[in-house]
């Protein structure tokens, strides 16, 4: 565009300087010809002009338009950056909160603290139920596998944790394919934090009354989880203490 107009300024230029020189050299009678050329000149002199402007204005607009995408670009490039640095890392250990609760035990308390802290961490980061274990797959192989995923475990004990099943003639604790049994034992194996969370007058068993593969559980610091109205402050000083152990 800007090309056009520079040729057609040119070419006014040269259609000037015609008329004039004939004026000065010509005949008389030429002279009214020579006029109207040098109108006709001046009228392409100013369409050059226009011609020229509107140019430069289409070539600042186009620059502008130019930073804008570079300016999204980047910011669409700074959002997926922690995607592709994901995707780089597929072995990094996962930031997830384990709940180990027996339901006969202590169902109704462990919604509740799965709530809060599936409201804070994000459901995504919690894992709670067994029951999505698929069919005709080894539940020991895929509780360990669910635990090893995780960072912290939750040990939710309530006042019958330790002695379920006693009255059939054989706790639940001594039996090593027992789902919590499976999920503490991981979780000890690995060393990772294990939190006993007391609830309904629940306490942390002595190790005389734990598995061999479930003593150290007796040393493991924890915190009750009380009844309103002093739910909420209990489950804001868990929640502190998860935080401080996935950071």
């Amino acid at each position: 565009m800007r090309s056009l107009g520079k040729l057609l300024l040119l070419i006014s230029a040269q259609g000037l300087f015609v008329p004039i020189t004939l004026a000065q050299t010509g005949p008389e009678p030429a002279q009214t010809g020579s006029g109207l050329i040098v109108v006709l000149g001046l009228a392409v002199v100013v369409l050059a002009a226009v011609v020229i402007l509107f140019a430069v204005r289409s070539s600042k607009a186009a620059r502008g338009q130019h930073g804008e995408s570079k300016r999204q670009g980047s910011i669409v490039t700074a959002t997926s950056e922690p995607q592709r640095r994901v995707a780089a890392e597929p072995n990094r250990q996962v930031q997830c909160i384990f709940i180990s609760y027996r339901r006969g035990d202590s169902a109704d308390i462990t919604g509740r603290i799965y709530d809060r802290v599936a409201q804070h961490f994000g459901k995504d980061a919690v894992f709670k139920d067994v029951d999505s274990i698929p069919l005709g797959i080894d539940f020991q192989k895929h509780l360990q596998e669910a635990v090893g995923q995780c960072s912290v475990l939750l040990a939710i004990i309530g006042r019958g944790w330790v002695d379920a099943g006693k009255e059939s003639g054989k706790r639940r604790l001594d039996d090593s394919r027992d789902h919590l049994r499976i999920e503490i034992e991981t979780a000890l194996r690995r060393d990772i934090p294990v939190i006993p969370v007391l609830v309904q007058g629940g306490v942390i068993p002595e190790a005389d009354y734990l598995p061999d593969s479930l003593k150290s559980l007796a040393y493991r610091n924890g915190l009750s989880v009380r009844p309103d109205p002093d739910f909420h402050p209990d489950m804001d000083r868990l929640i502190k203490g998860i935080q401080t152990h996935l950071r």
